[in-house]
């Protein structure tokens, strides 16, 4: 596992010269974010400063954006022939997320329930999702971004110390352990996919043979 571990670092380091740019491209990535960024910069052998500013940099510079058009482009791939079902899933898969924070919820409640949400070090619960959460929850723009960016910092800041006072063979355990988690998310979600659609396609054929009775 060391060596595979070793030969991936490798190899994404001589595509893209420095490590500090594979730290803050996989950080950006969805579902593995700073999770996965950190562990993977202190193979490189990074100082832990380094580690956790690379992480969370990565991790928070999509914020902004995401606020602005994660949701309206998932609602907009609904509104597509093509992509409906993809844009329906994750949707859904959002808006249950969502649920986790109280809807009716005063504003301070909804911005520390959503800090809390993201600080969580865990596949799902980062920048991504959290600004998915609070469009659904119609968060007003600037209190929305700054609980994503600290929750961020709490979650790169867990697992930097994690990493920290653990050896290097561990941390191996652990990329492999995001690396796979990240891997079953991604069928899931697919599974998901087809499933509603499936699910999308009886309701229509119910609906359609009531129509001609």
């Amino acid at each position: 596992m060391d060596e595979i571990i070793s030969i991936i670092q490798n190899f994404l380091s001589d595509v893209f010269v420095h490590p500090q740019i594979v730290i803050v491209l996989i950080a950006i990535l969805p579902i593995v974010e700073a999770r996965l960024a950190i562990p993977m910069a202190f193979g490189y052998g990074l100082p832990w400063y380094e580690c956790w500013l690379w992480g969370f940099l990565g991790s928070s510079v999509i914020a902004p954006l995401l606020l602005l058009i994660l949701i309206p482009f998932i609602k907009w791939l609904s509104t597509t022939k093509l992509f409906k079902r993809i844009g329906d899933a994750l949707y859904s898969k959002f808006e249950d997320k969502s649920k986790q924070i109280d809807e009716k919820a005063s504003n301070a409640k909804k911005f520390w329930g959503l800090v809390f949400f993201v600080g969580i070090p865990l596949p799902l619960t980062g920048a991504w999702t959290g600004c998915a959460v609070a469009s659904i929850l119609k968060m007003k723009y600037s209190h929305a971004l700054g609980a994503v960016i600290l929750g961020n910092f709490i979650a790169s800041s867990i697992m930097t110390l994690l990493c920290a006072f653990l050896p290097q063979t561990v941390i191996n355990y652990i990329i492999t352990a995001i690396g796979i988690i990240a891997l079953i998310v991604v069928v899931v979600l697919i599974v998901k996919i087809a499933t509603y659609k499936k699910k999308t396609q009886t309701e229509e054929n119910i609906q359609e043979n009531n129509e001609v009775r």
